[in-house]
């Protein structure tokens, strides 16, 4: 016996799919949403590494940073192009958060100190 879905049939089926792929995927709730580092959640701690990560959704690439302690912390946020001069300094707060724009400009951040400093507090870079 042959079944047959039927055009409507089959697109609600990939729609539900692409769905549940996006539930699966850490941060793809907030993929494509602009907003200051720090000012929200992306993924429980649970679902990413501690430090920095990054993931794709379809063509788009995201990056991040998840800290796992308890208090906010300073990061190094290494950017692409322009040497130091487009690094900065990030008071991040536990919690994994996504940078803002694309995940290729991000190279890395990692913890430099601070603890207890306001979070989302952004400053240059400055030598450590």
């Amino acid at each position: 016996m042959k079944l047959s879905l039927g055009p409507v049939r089959v697109a609600a089926m990939a729609a539900s799919s692409a769905v549940l792929a996006l539930l699966a995927v850490p941060g793809a709730a907030h993929a494509g949403m602009e907003r200051a580092p720090g000012a929200g959640q992306t993924a429980t701690s649970a679902s990413v590494p501690c430090g920095f990560y990054r993931y794709t959704v379809r063509e788009s690439r995201f990056a991040g940073y998840n800290h796992c302690g308890p208090t906010t912390v300073r990061v190094h946020v290494d950017v692409a192009g322009g040497g130091s001069g487009n690094d900065y300094h990030l008071c991040v707060s536990p919690g994994a958060k996504d940078f803002p724009g694309a995940g290729p400009n991000y190279l890395n951040a990692y913890y430099i100190g601070g603890a207890g400093c306001p979070s989302g507090h952004k400053s240059a870079h400055t030598p450590h």
